[in-house]
């Protein structure tokens, strides 16, 4: 074997020491001035000189040796190759020349005179620049050094040599506008032709491969990602597998489709749509909007025929409230601008807004919902109104990024490099110092997305050390930002700009924080609306400086419940059935059923005329089938989302529905599902925390007093006829002249808790808006009335003073049974006890 050619170790520590660095170096009858010795390897060692003309160039000291038998012409030949490609440091010049170093005598040296890289090396950028080491940073160094490498197959030839010391990101020019940084392949001192065998063990593709992977387990090692992060981080190991494959068929090698592959999971992990939509295997997966992650799938299976959607989807601010499950995640979601960007553009510019969408329970809840006194949210107010304000932009600017690879951003859009830019700048600027220099190659909108994500990390990490920041964005920022969207991008100018603020609710935003984020909610600018979802009194509508939302004036709130019980009349009844048998049709066609609703539950079908009829006439030896059909499905769930498809779930596993069934489901399953469901979410209310057996207990009373009064009760005139009495309302009136109740801190608890739950739904704003009771109008909800077989419409209402409903919340079954006995009874025979039949 023969002798390895090397740098002895006195003389690489002669090269390396700044006291034996000469005056001056000769190259070629031009002087060069040694200012450091930068690094020394096996066979050579790198120094920073100035030229004749005070440029910095590198000066790379080859020992003789290494060029016995080749010439470091040829070196120069093979590398001339590349001159016209920006990936390399180009050469300068090249001869032989004697440096003396200290004391010692001169020594011969083949030097290199190389273009000067101002920066770090990838391993020493990987450890000094680390908050740099993103997954963009990762895309950015694929289409860098694929670029080289492609460049390199151009003139046919191969690095040899591509260690992570041989790759540098040469930093930002001082005064550069867009301050990046850039990757550089130098060192092209091994360079060989394509076909020539490798010396140093792995090709120029393989080594691409490791320092992929170095980066790749820098980012992993961080405790703190974004979900896109994580997607991307899995994709890519996927990528690395491709291009490590020995089949050459199968093999991704080719710089050109590597940087294709890499772009197309960094676009997927950005917004996770699949090429094709998840196909559900059951029309009853994804109950929540937040189960599904494909807003293709959702928007599928969204039923545009939902009632109150043209109160919410309008360019005015508004709250709308209801109970978890009733469909108000599912359409902030669906109204979110990102949801449809995969649409054609007719489609996409028939929306009124422009929404975006973020979710108090995935992306606040665990970051302010420690945040539970008004001291601590003043002591922190900065941070609270920094970090929501970073969120929302983040969600700006990755929707910005899809609509960016749309071919149609300029002349639909309206979006173009220069608004881009503009935008990217004001974001940035507001961030504050320290900057964050873009590698080249990265997106500005996708670098300003990771800035915004650093930022919101930090702010994070020092509310949670008890520290407040130094720089911040203020109450203003928003609208700012807004105004300048409007301002530059056509699109923004004609849609209304609007935020989509789902779950804004006590449980998962104390009151104190809501409090604070109110002065930038309600700000009030042409430019931008918020929606806020919430819990049925779960938002606090009054904000740091004590002014309170005017309902009236400032915001519409839609309550979900009272809409779907507000369906009386005969063509909102019609609208509430198309509800629900789009809802059932879109997922029966998603999991690819060949039923229908209208097939495979049919219409109700009552032979009395009415269900209140066919339930309060009873007949020897009647079948159990009421409770059937559509009509009465969709009236039975009230609209609630949840409670339909859970409904629709019984149906299905009591009836044996599956993918090929087309056959109606029997009546008397129907009713079975229906009345079994009905009585398994009136015991789930057992379990409510606080005031669950309290509340159990109202229901109970309540549901036994509704079903007495449909059996036993006197039936009401109705034009020329009379039919059963369904009253499953209450109705108070204060007196006039009379004290007003009061309500004990408990009574109120309890009411309030019965409202927010959707166990009774409110029909307009009264008792839980104060502790006095002066009116109110309550509404059983309409899935517990199967439980006690009690119909589903309405033609009366138990009409009481407000001292009677201070006896509902202490006693409830003594407050019925009072109601009872003083109701008009059908006959003689029906004076019984409220209870002798009803549990």
């Amino acid at each position: 074997m023969p002798k390895r050619i090397e740098l002895t170790d006195s003389l690489r520590r002669q090269l390396l020491d700044p006291q034996s660095l000469p005056e001056s170096v000769t190259v070629n009858n031009k002087q060069y001035t040694p200012e450091a010795a930068e690094a020394a390897g096996f066979k050579s060692a790198v120094w920073r000189v100035r030229d004749e003309l005070g440029r910095h160039r590198a000066l790379k000291l080859c020992i003789v040796e290494d060029y016995l038998d080749r010439s470091y012409l040829h070196e120069l030949s093979l590398a001339s190759g590349l001159e016209r490609y920006q990936h390399f440091a180009h050469f300068v010049d090249a001869a032989l020349a004697e440096v003396t170093l200290g004391s010692s005598p001169p020594t011969k040296f083949v030097c290199f005179v190389e273009e000067w890289i101002d920066g770090l090396t990838l391993e020493r950028f990987i450890a000094q620049q680390n908050e740099l080491v993103t997954t963009s940073f990762l895309l950015a160094y694929v289409k860098g050094l694929a670029g080289a490498l492609n460049a390199l197959n151009t003139v046919g030839l191969r690095h040899d040599d591509l260690h992570p010391r041989n790759v540098m990101l040469a930093r930002p020019v001082p005064g550069d506008l867009f301050q990046e940084w850039s990757i550089k392949v130098i060192d092209t001192g091994s360079l060989k032709p394509a076909a020539a065998h490798t010396t140093k063990g792995k090709d120029d593709h393989h080594r691409f491969v490791d320092h992929l992977v170095l980066i790749w387990n820098t980012i992993h090692r961080r405790r703190i990602m974004s979900v896109r992060d994580r997607r991307f981080l899995a994709e890519t190991v996927l990528l690395f597998q491709s291009m490590l494959d020995d089949d050459p068929s199968i093999a991704l090698r080719e710089p050109s489709q590597i940087v294709q592959q890499f772009d197309l999971a960094f676009t997927r992990a950005a917004s996770p749509r699949q090429e094709q939509v998840v196909t559900p295997t059951s029309p009853f997966e994804f109950i929540s909007a937040e189960h599904i992650a494909d807003d293709r799938l959702l928007v599928k299976l969204f039923a545009r025929s939902c009632p109150f959607l043209e109160k919410v989807d309008g360019p005015d601010p508004c709250l709308v409230t209801g109970p978890r499950g009733c469909g108000k995640s599912t359409i902030f979601r669906w109204l979110s601008l990102r949801a449809h960007l995969h649409k054609p553009t007719a489609e996409v510019d028939s929306f009124r807004i422009a929404g975006f969408y973020v979710s108090c329970s995935s992306d606040l809840q665990n970051r302010l919902g420690w945040i539970r006194t008004p001291a601590l949210a003043e002591r922190f107010r900065r941070e609270i109104v920094h970090y929501f304000n970073l969120l929302l932009t983040r969600e700006v600017f990755q929707t910005l990024s899809l609509i960016a690879v749309r071919s149609d951003r300029q002349v639909f859009w309206g979006f173009g490099l220069a608004e881009e830019e503009e935008l990217c700048r004001f974001v940035l600027g507001s961030l504050g110092p320290p900057s964050r220099p873009r590698v080249q190659g990265v997106s500005r909108l996708v670098h300003v997305a990771e800035a915004i994500e650093a930022e919101m990390f930090a702010t994070h990490a020092q509310m949670l050390r008890g520290l407040n920041l130094a720089s911040f964005t203020g109450d203003a920022f928003l609208g700012d930002l807004s105004s300048l969207l409007a301002k530059r991008i056509s699109f923004f100018s004609r849609k209304r700009i609007t935020f989509l603020v789902d779950d804004f609710s006590s449980h998962r935003l104390p009151d104190p924080v809501q409090v604070v984020l109110n002065q930038v909610i309600w700000e009030r600018r042409p430019s931008h609306v918020f929606k806020l979802s919430s819990e049925k009194y779960g938002a606090v509508l009054t904000d740091a400086l004590g002014a309170t939302v005017d309902v009236s004036r400032e915001m519409i709130e839609i309550d979900c419940g009272r809409e779907y019980i507000a369906l009386d009349d005969a063509d909102q009844v019609d609208r509430a059935k198309d509800f629900a048998i789009e809802l059932l049709n879109n997922r029966l066609k998603t999991a690819e059923y060949e039923g229908t609703a209208e097939a495979l539950l049919g219409p109700s079908e009552w032979p009395e005329g009415s269900l209140g009829r066919a339930l309060a006439e009873k007949q020897e030896g009647r079948v159990l089938d009421q409770y059937h059909g559509l009509d009465c499905i969709s009236q039975v769930c009230s609209g609630d989302v949840s409670t339909l498809l859970l409904v629709y779930r019984r149906i299905f596993e009591r009836g044996g529905v599956t993918r090929g069934s087309t056959l109606r489901v029997a009546k008397t399953i129907q009713h079975e599902a229906i009345v079994s469901t009905s009585r398994e979410l009136f015991e789930a209310i057992k379990r409510h925390f606080p005031y669950g057996q309290e509340m159990y207990a109202v229901v109970a009373a309540a549901g036994a007093l509704v079903r007495n009064i449909l059996q036993h009760g006197r039936w009401v005139k109705k034009g020329s006829g009379t039919t059963p009495g369904q009253c499953p309302r209450i109705e108070l009136d204060q007196r006039e002249g009379a004290a007003e109740e009061t309500l004990s801190r408990e009574q109120r608890q309890i009411a309030q808790e019965l409202i927010r739950r959707a166990i009774f739904i409110e029909m307009e704003p009264g008792l839980s808006r104060h502790g006095n009771v002066t009116t109110l109008r309550w509404h059983l909800r309409r899935v517990f009335l199967p439980a006690f077989g009690a119909a589903l419409s309405k033609n009366n209402a138990i009409k009481k003073s407000a001292d009677w409903f201070k006896f509902l919340l202490t006693n409830p079954r003594l407050a019925c049974e009072h109601i009872w006995q003083a109701w008009p009874k059908a006959s003689a025979a029906d004076q019984r006890s409220l209870f002798d039949d009803t549990g």
